[in-house]
């Protein structure tokens, strides 16, 4: 029973076989065909067979303009069916690459180009000399898009026919990704020089990768991540100044890379992680940005900063920016230990998730990893300039060489990661669809559980469970236990709020300043000053029967006065911070009063308004 089960499994369905037979019967005879439907169905042991499977095969097929050279192919040579069946199997997305470029399955048939590496320099170089051939900007724009789906197309088929390991496959889609950023970019650049009719600039700009970008361990439908700056600002020609170039040059560079066409997209594109976020400049001097960090610069983007790597632009400005940066990245001594930001972040993010399915962001997933790892290279890194890498992959290994991570807890970091990226991998390239989920469906999973090496659904979950759980038990070694943090948390989720979004965002401004515009405001004093009265804070909101008001009006008060700082520090004294909250949970007259008058602030700041007025007091 189980060998007829196995066996009808391997073929292709009735339905499918009648509905190819109408297809090809005009261009190939019925010996040839029942010779084709072996070849492909001697591909089935490997790669499941399913309705999406041969809609896939069906789709390919019908898009062919050559039928009968191209069944023929299919059968004197192994390779074709091969590669077929993989592809339709494993991934609408490279199917319908090969539904727009049929042409690229022959150029994927040669095992010499199948398996071929991209090498950054040369690729460039080749890049650069394919956007030559074309004038237009629309014209160089739909080749990029071309390339980008020809390499995807081997990147992606090697990736499941297991020729390439994770290693491989991350390092090749980010070599990908920063060529072809780089040659739209200048194309983006050149354009907008020569509206301007600006031959030469004399000034130099940088472009720089931040997130899995900057590590070059991109998936296959990964954000990049990128930031700009620039040496100097200057009139040019009497006409503009160099940041409205390089603005211009950004904002085109964006909208050309992000829209979608006919041709699809390239990327999507994102440079929110810039100094004070999404509404501040697109792009800022040197100095400026030198500026930001020192005095603004927050825990969490020195993590952002162990990933920045160069892409194009200045080599020299990029290498002035990262080596002045390394104290600020990596210094020798803490006055707040990141283990505690990095804490405090990763429970957020946990307390904040929906569903337990997420791989990048579950307990014992990618993050805890990577935040493990990244915690490991901040602590150590200021003594140890070895451990200073991008690459996650590469952080483990030079941290096991270091002696900051044992040798079963590399090992696991790494078999975990591979684990964990190859889940990524098996669902970004079935859409193209930016997901880190393990499939719910029992049959998806059980898909994805075979592709994965496990014989069924209970051996892959059994063996994710023990994985999660021995990144987890080394996670909180290196972090620290997160049950304060969690607690914390989990006081805040606890309070009855009405609103629990506006809360939130409440919450967040009083921590970072970041507020309607989305521009963080506080710099690190301000922001550490406020973690010391959050506890006092949460706990009069605990027990308040109107705590959105009292957080709301708190944070009124908050934005309407100039040094935060000092107000968060008095708040301290329970003797002043309880009578200010009392007054932001029953009186919206006095709110308004000092949202009107800007100068009372002070003088509840000095506590006055506070003391008990006598008669004598009043008759003075």
């Amino acid at each position: 029973m189980k060998a007829l089960q196995s066996e009808r499994r391997n073929k292709l369905s009735e339905k499918f076989i009648s509905n190819f037979v109408s297809l090809y019967v005009g261009y190939v005879d019925t010996t040839i065909i029942d010779n084709f439907i072996y070849s492909l169905e001697k591909n089935l042991f490997r790669f499941p067979i399913n309705a999406e499977t041969e809609s896939n095969l069906y789709r390919i097929l019908s898009s062919r303009y050559d039928k009968a050279s191209f069944i023929f192919n299919c059968i004197n040579y192994p390779i074709y069916s091969h590669l077929l069946i993989a592809i339709a199997s494993s991934s609408n997305y490279l199917t319908d690459i090969l539904i727009k470029d049929p042409e690229y399955f022959y150029w994927l048939t040669n095992t010499s180009i199948l398996q071929s590496k991209l090498e950054e320099k040369s690729f460039q170089i080749e890049t650069k000399k394919l956007l030559s051939l074309f004038n237009s900007f629309k014209a160089k724009l739909n080749s990029l898009k071309s390339l980008k789906r020809k390499e995807m197309l081997r990147i992606g088929v090697n990736d499941i026919l297991g020729y390439a390991d994770i290693k491989t496959t991350i390092s090749q889609l980010s070599i990908l990704a920063k060529t072809l950023a780089t040659q739209l970019f200048a194309n983006c650049y050149d354009l907008i020089l020569s509206k301007y009719k600006i031959k030469k600039t004399n000034r130099i700009y940088t472009l720089i990768a931040l997130g899995k970008l900057g590590g070059d361990e991109l998936n296959y439908s990964s954000d990049i991540d990128l930031v700009l700056i620039f040496d100097k600002n200057i009139i040019i020609n009497n006409r503009k100044e160099y940041f409205e170039l390089l603005t211009e040059s950004i904002q085109l560079f964006i909208e050309s890379s992000n829209t979608i066409t006919e041709n699809g997209y390239l990327y999507r594109i994102d440079f929110r992680l810039r100094p004070d976020g999404k509404s501040s400049p697109l792009c800022r001097t040197i100095n400026d940005t030198f500026h930001y960090y020192e005095t603004r610069g927050e825990d969490w983007e020195r993590q952002m900063l162990i990933k920045a790597s160069y892409v194009t632009g200045n080599k020299k400005l990029y290498q002035k920016f990262i080596d002045y940066l390394q104290p600020f990245i990596y210094p020798k001594t803490f006055r707040n230990s990141p283990s505690e930001q990095i804490k405090r972040l990763k429970s957020e993010i946990e307390n904040k998730l929906k569903n337990e399915q997420n791989i990048k962001l579950i307990k014992g997933g990618i993050r805890d990893i990577e935040f493990s790892v990244q915690a490991l290279q901040l602590l150590n890194g200021g003594i140890i300039p070895d451990i200073r890498t991008p690459n996650t992959l590469e952080a483990i290994y030079k941290l096991k060489r270091n002696k900051l991570l044992s040798n079963l807890e590399a090992d696991t970091f790494h078999s975990a990661y591979y684990l964990y990226r190859k889940i990524e991998h098996y669902q970004q390239l079935i859409n193209d669809r930016q997901t880190h989920d393990i499939p719910k469906d029992r049959t998806k999973l059980y898909l994805m559980s075979r592709y994965l090496g496990f014989r069924n659904t209970i051996e892959f979950e059994k063996y994710l469970t023990k994985t999660k759980n021995d990144v987890r038990i080394i996670y909180y070694s290196i972090i620290g236990s997160t049950k304060i943090s969690d607690k914390k948390i989990s006081q805040f989720e606890k309070i009855k709020f009405k609103d629990i979004k506006t809360a939130y965002k409440n919450l967040q401004f009083l921590e970072t300043g970041i507020g309607i515009v989305n521009q963080k405001q506080f710099d690190s004093n301000t922001s550490k000053a406020f973690t010391e009265i959050k506890d006092i804070l949460l706990k009069f909101l605990s027990s308040s029967n109107q705590p959105d008001k009292v957080l709301n009006n708190f944070s009124k008060i908050i934005r309407q006065v100039k040094f935060p700082s000092i107000w968060f520090k008095e708040l301290r004294n329970n003797k002043f911070s309880k009578p200010v909250f009392k007054v932001c949970e029953y009186s919206d007259k006095i709110i308004e009063l000092l949202l009107n008058n800007p100068n009372l602030t002070d003088i509840i700041l000095s506590k006055k308004v506070f003391e008990t007025i006598t008669i004598k007091v009043l008759q003075d």
